[in-house]
């Protein structure tokens, strides 16, 4: 049985993401997944000195769509694992999606 959610952002949660995203200068967004469902998005905003008076330039509606569909490919390729967006300077630096295996029946159920 195929989950409704299943490798889904909802369009409310990347949409709140992304604006998040537009008040970082320094930081991450970060996904997790839970059997292929979106489980919770962490925000993590960093203040450098040597960037507290730099102003940055807005990111752009065609960056933001383009950073949306990146986003919603890479998650949904997530059955267990994490999604991380980072921000330096005001610009994304990098996507990291960090896959974690389940095993059973080894000891115990999980890790």
């Amino acid at each position: 049985m195929v989950r409704k959610n299943f490798g889904a952002i909802p369009d409310e949660v990347l949409s709140f993401a992304l604006e998040e995203l537009r008040k970082i200068s320094s930081g991450e967004i970060i996904f997790v997944a839970q059997d292929g469902v979106l489980m919770q998005v962490e925000i993590i905003f960093r203040r450098r000195l040597s960037d507290w008076s730099t102003k940055f330039s807005p990111l752009s509606e065609e960056l933001l769509k383009n950073l949306s569909e990146q986003i919603r490919k890479e998650f949904s390729r997530l059955l267990y694992g994490r999604l991380v967006v980072k921000i330096q300077k005001g610009r994304v630096t990098q996507i990291e999606r960090t896959i974690q295996q389940r095993f059973t029946g080894l000891d115990g159920e999980g890790i």
